[in-house]
């Protein structure tokens, strides 16, 4: 019989052998392309394999190595310069029996002379009967993570030595109120260290008031929001700071409250000097009632005075008037051109002595007057007050012109009063004209409800307006126009009790236009403005 396999056995052999070569094929494949470098070695040491990539971490092919020869691929510790002992080495103590995890090692040679970091795992590799025939190296590159582990640790130095360095405090707390982290100047400034001061709730150092109020804003922050407040702040020694703390909150990525983050600036200075100011602003506000207390409590004793005498002068007026009524009565056929003239002196001067006290008891009153205000419907006092100029001199020419609807609040009386004067005056000094043209309306200025009384007159040289309102102050001759001197230093002190201004302006011969407010009022929407109402 013979002995060669039949062609069947043959072909079934051939099969084997093949689907044996592809499956290590398939093996080396799978082991090529991991994204591990795979080194393998034998129970003997000897390195039978090690795929492309860890070829390319070692810098160096490792296949065929025996252990006398595992120097050349020159794998040190991870300090980067004492190398590992033999029988230190992971694959060696995997062949004994070990499972090495996670082993730092670094490899420096000629093919790679700026070094590399690697992370090794090393395994056994038993036959079925459990006896260690070999070991296998799973080797990664540890480069890049180290490069960003590094990176990551210079930014926390860097962010550390920021927060450190800031000249300002940096507080954070966790969702329960609690200090998880104070910047070393924080810690000084309240007296503390940052140890002393870490795991104490915020509110330990505020006083009632601030814990009150920081309590309150918990919620908000929980609810996302930042705000800026000023506490007062607990040294460790009892005494307080004032702070500005600016509080932000800290939430995870699914918006879920942590705790927050506090910005906190030292403004006892600043509180000290705004208290300073404070203080200052009291003791003037003092004075200045005092001083307006003895200048109101002066103004009623001259005040008093004037009208003392006042009255005390009208006695030997009326004597002087009388006694010149009965010598120019009784003894007029006795008297010559020159004593009649005389006496007619004395009668003219002692009328108008007279109305000078009138007008001096007119003013003493308007501040003596209680203030009775009310809605004050200003048209219907001006017509009125037209209605009676025309009565009286029914021969004038005089266009009067009353802008409707100007109502305010006001002392009737006084109010009539400011008119009185105001449109008298322009009813006085427009009797040149063949045709006199006054108005009186409202007008914007600077956004106030600004009144005028408008006339085509005399005017007056701008020149003198600082005499306008003086006691007495007149710009025109007693020949010229007739008055006191008195009238507008009323209207002004009734002006200034209404909360007011009232000033003037004119030109000589091209008449004039005084312009009052009162309350300063925001204007109303429909308002007229005269030319040249800009004082």
């Amino acid at each position: 019989m013979s002995s060669t396999p039949s062609s069947a056995v043959r072909a079934a052999q051939l099969d084997e052998e093949l689907f044996h070569v592809r499956h290590r094929q398939l093996i080396r494949s799978i082991l090529n392309n991991i994204s591990e470098g795979v080194s393998i070695a034998d129970a003997a040491g000897n390195f039978i394999y090690t795929s492309p990539y860890a070829e390319h971490l070692f810098g160096v092919g490792a296949s065929g190595v025996a252990p006398s020869e595992w120097h050349t691929l020159g794998i040190f510790r991870a300090d980067e310069k004492t190398p590992f002992p033999v029988d230190q080495l992971p694959i060696w103590r995997a062949l004994k029996g070990e499972v090495i995890r996670d082993v730092d090692m670094f490899i420096r040679n000629v093919n790679v002379p700026q070094g590399r970091h690697m992370r090794c795992d090393c395994v056994p590799l038993r036959d079925e009967q459990g006896q260690v025939i070999g070991g296998m190296s799973l080797v990664r590159d540890m480069g890049k993570t180290r490069e960003n582990e590094e990176e990551k640790r210079r930014t926390e130095e860097r962010f550390e030595l920021l927060v450190e360095t800031a000249r300002e405090g940096i507080w954070t707390i966790d969702a329960a109120s609690r200090t998880t982290y104070v910047n070393r100047f924080l810690a000084e400034m309240l007296g503390y260290t940052v140890e002393e001061m870490l795991g104490r709730p915020i509110f330990t150092f505020m006083d009632d008031e601030g814990r009150q109020l920081a309590q309150q804003k918990v919620e908000h922050r929980r609810q996302g929001v930042t705000e800026v407040h000023d506490f007062k702040l607990q040294r460790k020694d009892s005494t307080f700071i004032w702070t500005s703390i600016s509080t932000s909150p800290i939430v995870d990525h699914q918006g879920s409250y942590l705790g927050a983050l506090a910005m906190v600036t030292d403004i006892t200075a600043r509180r000290n000097a705004e208290e300073e100011v404070r203080k200052l602003n009291a003791e003037l506000e003092r004075r200045i009632a005092e001083r307006t207390a003895q200048l109101e409590f002066s103004n009623r004793e001259l005040e008093a005075f004037a009208y003392s005498v006042a009255h005390d002068l009208r006695a030997p007026l009326r004597s002087i008037a009388s006694f010149s009524d009965a010598l120019t009565e009784d003894c007029a056929d006795r008297l010559d051109a020159v004593g009649l003239d005389y006496l007619r002196r004395i009668h003219g001067g002692a009328r108008r002595m007279a109305e000078l006290i009138d007008g001096i008891l007119s003013l003493s009153r308007v501040n003596r007057t209680t203030l009775a205000a009310s809605r004050c419907d200003l048209s219907a006092l001006a017509r009125s007050i037209g209605d009676l100029l025309q009565a009286q001199f029914p021969d004038r020419t005089v266009r009067f012109t009353v802008q409707e609807g100007l109502v305010d609040q006001g002392d009737q009386q006084l109010l009539r009063s400011v008119l009185e004067n105001l449109l008298g005056n322009a009813w006085k000094f427009t009797r040149e004209r063949p045709v006199a043209e006054i108005e009186f309306g409202v007008s914007p200025e600077r956004g106030i409800r600004t009144y005028f009384v408008k006339d085509n007159g005399a005017g007056f040289d701008m020149a003198y307006r600082d005499k306008l309102f003086g006691v007495f102050q007149r710009l025109h001759s007693q020949a010229e126009f007739e008055g006191n001197g008195v009238g507008l230093a009323t209207v002004q002190r009734i002006i200034r009790r209404h909360g007011g201004r009232i000033w003037g302006t004119g030109q000589p011969g091209r008449g004039a236009c005084f312009f009052f407010t009162l309350n300063e009022l925001p204007l109303p929407p429909a308002t007229t403005v005269p030319p040249g109402a800009t004082p």
